[in-house]
Order: C-alpha cells, then structure tokens, then sequence
C-alpha cells in the first residue's frame, strides 16, 4: 500500500504543528510577559488548523490511518507541551519561586495519555472522555494572555492557584467524565439543546470579552460537562 505523505489534509495538520512549534520558541527565547498572546496567537491559529485538517479530510473523502497519527503527534505538540510551558511561566509571572512550578509540566505527560488513549477508544465519536487537550491548552493560553493584559499586583496566592489549577486540569485530561463534544448528527434544537445554549453564551462572552472570553467558554464548558456527567449515572462508564 502506498502511504501518501503529503496530501492537503496532512499538510493543514503539519500547518498546527509548525504553529505549535513557532510558540514555543517564542516562550523560551523572550522571557517577558509580550511571549504570551503570541504564544495564543499561534495556538488559536493552530487550533483553527486541527479543525480544517478533519473538514478537508472529509469532505475531499481521504482519510488516512498516517493522518489520524500525524494528528495526535502535532497536538501533542501545540496542545501538549505548549500549554504546559505556559503554565510554567505564568507560575513564575506571577511571583512563584522555586521547583513547585515544575508541576506544572504534568500537563505534558497526561495530554500524551489523552491522545493516545483516544486513538484507540471507540467509544468517543459522539462525546468525549476526559477533557480534550486543545480545551485545555485553550484554556491555559487563555489565561496567560490574561495574564499579560493584567495591570495590578497578582494576589500571593496566585501562584498556589496556577499550580492548582494546572494538576486539576491534567487529571481531569485523563478523568473518566463525559465532556460534551460540538459534533452535530443533526441542525434540530432536540438533543443539541446543551450545544446550542453553549455556543450562544460562547458568542456572547466573545463579544463581551474579546479573546480573554475563551478562558471563560471553556470554564463554562468543564462545568457543564461534570454537573451533567453528575446529574446522568447512566452515562458513567465502570
């Protein structure tokens, strides 16, 4: 069997990877708080990519087994590493000190146990389990352009809170709760209502908040996803 390399989905992923790869270079050549919305910039660019490469693949109907690999491989990148590198300078942005910063890097270890553990769950085409690693990096680039954009004194319990935070999220990537996924069988408002409601408050939040909104999206997004994962024993998975 031939493997084509080089086709226009694979050659979008790679455009997600060379993004993923740009923004943490800018991280660890500028020290300053400036590397931050670059390092958004370009996650939201290659987030953009990481969707267009599925779109392309279905709709020019060549989907490959080299793609979905290819995949995992430049997101683990962009939203695996990258947003663990963040964390860790948010740690230090915000007057941490010391190795406890470094734990902060369990993003990068759990994303790659998410990754894999979805290329092989057949279970995870309608909703997802576990939080999604681009969710996730989203939220965390989210927070360091926050972060950037702050004009005060970071409270002295901030960097507690970025530790916290960051361990929270790298559990909940391999967590067994249900999160909700944007994927439409169909347009009618029965059975999507959660998806509607979340993409209308997205929406909103936007326009109100610009892009610092996204952090508020995907915080909106975990909380609907555990309170319905909750409230629905049904859908847990032994």
């Amino acid at each position: 069997m031939k493997i084509r390399l080089f086709s226009i989905p694979n050659i979008i992923t790679l455009l997600n990877l060379i993004c993923g790869t740009l923004a943490i270079i800018a991280m660890i050549s500028e020290p300053s708080v400036n590397a931050l919305p670059i390092a958004f910039g370009l996650m939201i660019s290659a987030a953009v990519f990481d969707f267009l490469d599925g779109f392309a693949a279905r709709l020019l109907k060549c989907p490959s087994p080299l793609g979905v690999q290819l995949d995992s491989l430049a997101d683990m990148v962009t939203f695996g590493v990258l947003p663990s590198i963040i964390a860790l300078k948010i740690f230090y942005l915000t007057g941490g000190e010391g190795l406890w910063g470094s734990l902060t890097l369990l993003i990068a270890p759990f994303s790659a146990l998410r990754l894999a553990k979805f290329n092989i769950d057949d279970s995870q085409h309608e909703d997802f389990e576990g939080l999604p690693t681009p969710a996730n990096a989203l939220l965390i680039g989210s927070f360091g352009y926050f972060v950037c954009r702050y004009t005060g004194d970071f409270p002295v319990w901030m960097p507690t809170a970025v530790i916290v935070c960051a361990v929270v999220l790298a559990l909940l990537l391999i967590s067994p709760v249900r999160m909700f996924s944007l994927k439409f069988r169909n347009f009618g408002f029965r059975g999507n209502e959660t998806r509607y409601l979340f993409l209308a408050l997205a929406v909103v939040f936007l326009i109100v908040f610009h892009f610092s909104g996204i952090c508020l999206i995907i915080t909106l997004y975990i909380l609907t996803s555990v309170i319905k994962w909750l409230a629905c024993p049904k859908k847990r998975r032994l």
